[in-house]
């Protein structure tokens, strides 16, 4: 029987580091669009770095107690190069769950960065680092070390599941979780809204705002009354 609420699962599938990169180019928007408006983390959860920080990796899941960080570290110890260490907490901000020394560390390691729905400290030290870190919040107050928690178990983080293995995508609008199965699937309808994206802005860079009616067309069939 396993250690339940007190165990770490060493491994776990990762997808072909192709797949998880192709994310780099695409915004979280487009990513969002493409899965039906779901899987993006609650707002409270955003980039505390480098403004322009984009954070994308495959997901190695951290299950924590409330201001406790000993799984974070141990995260740490155990996470491959291009991993992101998704932290937790239940939305706990009374303690940061990491700060300078633990993104130093993490990044000597190849780790990518850090998405978390609990309190980091050392933002300016971040921010000069340029270690990408999403988080709920900020707060000088130090963790404890003593346990429980999970490593690389399904986890609710800012309102999203996330399983080990799922690609994570960070950038100024957000955090973004692709289920791992559906990865290339997302990735390729991603690629196209964002390539048409790019031709509608080379539009309306010429002056051309191109076929508006469907504006109208979605009033009528919804019932709006157009008053002259």
């Amino acid at each position: 029987m396993g250690n339940i609420g007190f165990r770490v699962y060493m491994s776990f599938e990762r997808l072909p580091r192709t797949v998880v990169d192709g994310f780099k180019e695409i915004a979280t928007p487009n990513i969002g669009d493409s899965m039906g408006r779901f899987y993006a983390m609650h707002p409270r959860v955003k980039n505390i770095g480098r403004p322009g920080s984009k954070l994308v990796g495959s997901a190695l899941t951290v299950k924590a107690a409330p201001g406790d960080n000993l799984m974070v570290h141990k995260a740490i110890d155990i996470a491959q190069e291009g991993d992101v260490i998704v932290v937790a907490t239940g939305g706990d901000l009374s303690h940061s769950m990491l700060g300078e020394i633990m993104c130093r560390l993490a990044a000597l390691r190849g780790i990518r960065g850090f998405v978390l729905d609990g309190a980091v400290r050392d933002v300016a030290a971040i921010r000069e680092l340029g270690f990408p870190v999403f988080a709920a919040g900020s707060t000088p107050g130090g963790p404890y070390k003593n346990g429980p928690g999970e490593i690389n178990v399904p986890v609710s983080c800012g309102g999203v599941v996330v399983n080990p293995g799922d690609v994570v995508v960070g950038d100024d609008d957000g955090v973004m979780i692709i289920p791992r199965q559906e990865a290339e699937e997302v990735l390729a309808k991603a690629q196209a809204l964002a390539e048409k994206e790019r031709q509608i802005l080379a539009d309306l860079e010429r002056g051309l705002s191109g076929d508006r009616s469907w504006v109208d067309k979605l009033l009528v069939e919804r019932g709006c009354e157009i008053i002259e």
